[in-house]
């Protein structure tokens, strides 16, 4: 017992050597003591224990090892443990099949003696090493994966493992498909089917994030752009002034100082239709952002209607932490790009943006025309969205952030064929009553 438990417990050090390259302890003294404390668990849990409360607590002290030695986190611990233990069944069955079906050994005979045996522990942890080098490359790449924060997804990733794990242990005991192993394997089937849809899920969740990042990132360049052709237009405006000025000193033809007024006159109305509108916004990219959401939806023919308070020029929003204003460009991005969506199809094609600052929260409404029925007890929820079937993607993502990041608040409403979505946006640097 001793030695077999010693050769697990090695096996177990050496395969996170393999794939965990950080150590916490540098001193090898420490490390061999925490060694010796875990052999003489292990002796207990196979001595106390049996069948799947076994394989269990085997799991937890193998996660608590790589917790105490490697440098990763617990999480990370349990996953790494998991993984080791649907790897050793690996070489358990290799070895089972050798003794039974090359070697002529009796199920009865291997499991009572040779299974137990120092010899055949010895086989299946020197089988299991040579397993954790071939496949050293995926297996680091596997541990070393960032594991979702989603914690739907890391309880049915351990469930599943664990399930997996006690259906081959089982099928290793008899090696033969009864009503039990069936039922485990229909179990297995459904929570693979459960988490698939939650990383799908996921993956569409990380897809609009990046998109939306990667559009405030350009918005960001395109402000800045913007910026150099106001002041340009500006200077611009100055010289004609001048000339005019000039112009009028000496007395020259009117017609010439009339044409030079009706260009400065384009000029100052260019500048206060479009992008002007948005000049109460903060240049950190969300003007960008909302001028280029704007043209958009003016190429598609929506009537759009912009109002902004003067107040938001000198607000908090200028400010934001950079994890703060990501989420806001994220739920804004979703909210116009649904809006713009719905308004398209509509008869009326009518667009809102108003921002207010109302008791130190800034308020952002989008409103839409519509044409279709909408439920606002689905919207984000199961991929409804008002635009069809499995186009709310990006509602649930919303809804995610929401969840997570209490400085912002959403409500939505429909008033005849408009539907209004507001969203008040928090200073988290004060504290509010209410």
């Amino acid at each position: 017992m001793l030695l077999s438990s010693t050769l697990l417990i090695l096996t177990l050090y050496t395969f996170g050597r393999i794939i965990i390259v950080n150590r916490r302890h540098k001193n090898i003294m420490i490390d061999v003591l925490i060694l010796l404390g875990f052999i003489l668990l292990n002796i207990l849990v196979f001595k106390y224990t049996t069948g799947t409360i076994k394989t269990i607590i085997t799991c937890l002290l193998y996660s608590s090892l790589f917790f105490c030695i490697f440098n990763i986190k617990l999480s990370k611990s349990v996953f790494t443990s998991i993984v080791y233990v649907i790897l050793l069944v690996i070489p358990d069955l290799l070895i089972l099949s050798t003794a039974i079906y090359i070697l002529g050994i009796s199920k009865e005979y291997y499991y009572s003696d040779f299974a137990s045996s120092l010899l055949g522990n010895i086989s299946v942890c020197l089988c299991l090493v040579i397993i954790t080098y071939v496949l050293k490359k995926p297996l680091k790449k596997l541990i070393n994966y960032n594991l979702s924060t989603n914690k739907k997804i890391i309880v049915m990733s351990s469930i599943t493992l664990v399930m997996l794990a006690i259906f081959f242990y089982n099928l290793i005991k008899t090696f033969e498909f009864n009503n039990n192993i069936i039922t485990y394997l229909v179990i297995i089937v459904m929570l693979i089917c459960i988490l698939l849809y939650l990383f799908k899920q996921k993956i569409e969740n990380e897809k609009i994030s990046k998109k939306y990042d990667e559009l405030l990132d350009v918005m960001k360049s395109y402000e800045s752009d913007i910026e150099e052709q106001r002041t340009l237009r500006h200077e611009t405006k100055n010289e004609f002034a001048t000339i005019k000025c000039k112009l009028q000193d000496k007395e020259d033809n009117k017609t010439i100082i009339e044409y030079i007024d009706s260009v400065i006159g384009e000029k100052e109305k260019a500048g206060s239709t479009k992008y002007s509108k948005f000049k109460y916004l903060p240049s950190n990219g969300l003007k960008g952002f909302f001028y280029y959401k704007f043209i958009e939806a003016e190429k598609k023919g929506i009537n759009v209607s912009i109002n902004i308070s003067k107040q938001i020029e000198n607000s908090f929003l200028k400010d934001i932490e950079t994890k703060d204003f990501k989420d806001l460009a994220r739920i804004i991005g979703v909210y116009l790009d649904n809006a713009i969506e719905a308004s398209s199809t509509s008869e009326d094609k009518k667009l809102g943006i108003e921002m207010y600052l109302i008791k130190e929260k800034i308020e952002i409404i989008i409103t839409n025309t519509f044409n279709n029925e909408i439920n606002l007890d689905k919207i984000g929820k199961e991929s409804f969205s008002t635009k069809g079937k499995h186009r709310g993607h990006g509602l649930l993502l919303v809804n995610k952030i929401l969840s997570e990041n209490n400085m912002f608040e959403a409500k939505n409403e429909i008033r005849g064929n408009i539907y209004i979505q507001s969203l008040k946006i928090k200073d988290n640097k004060k504290n509010y009553d209410e």
